[in-house]
């Protein structure tokens, strides 16, 4: 009969061996644990991206004519299992050349443009200087007029206009991230 090297019930284990079944059963663990999530995006995809709600950001009677007005407001977005609370910056013109689609049209008073500040050539954010009448990205010199079209500069397209909404007197906008340095506005 071949003799085993196996340790009785009998004998106490070795610091050697205890390590060895612990270093064993960590192993395990870790595996464990790195291994559901893997795991669990194999075999079922995690919720969809959902966009942000609309968000009340403005009472319209506060907005300026025909002056563009920085504002900020804090939007809820989900990707996947993330879910995320941002403050975004917009800017808002009302009763402008913007409101009617800059056809240079006489544009009603309670007409509102809402654009993304994000300057759709590498993703900086533009500033209105009101010496120039102008937005100006200060990377690299995208000008866009008060309507959102490009004056000058490397950028693909105007700046991106945001869904907005008018509900009791005040103004809703829903947050939508574009991407940038091409000419069509597809949302990310």
């Amino acid at each position: 009969m071949a003799e085993t090297n196996t340790p009785s019930v009998d004998e106490p284990i070795t610091r050697r061996g205890f390590v060895g079944w612990a270093a064993g059963l960590a192993g395990a663990f870790a595996a464990l644990v790195a291994g559901v999530p893997v795991l669990g995006s194999l075999v079922a995809a995690g919720p969809p991206a959902k966009q942000g709600d609309l968000v009340r950001v403005a009472d319209i009677s506060t907005l300026p004519d025909g002056v563009p007005a920085a504002l900020t407001f804090v939007d809820q977005t989900q990707d996947a299992y993330d879910y995320s609370i941002l403050p975004h910056s917009v800017w808002v013109v009302r009763g402008s050349e913007a409101a009617s689609g800059g056809l240079g049209l006489t544009a009603e008073a309670d007409a509102i443009t809402v654009f993304s500040p994000v300057c759709t050539h590498l993703g900086c954010q533009v500033f209105w200087d009101a010496s120039t009448g102008h937005f100006v990205c200060p990377c690299h010199n995208s000008v866009f007029s008060i309507d959102g079209r490009v004056v000058s500069g490397p950028a693909p397209r105007g700046l991106d206009v945001l869904p907005t909404e008018v509900r009791d007197g005040a103004l809703y906008v829903r947050w939508v991230d574009y991407t940038p340095a091409i000419s069509e506005k597809i949302p990310v």
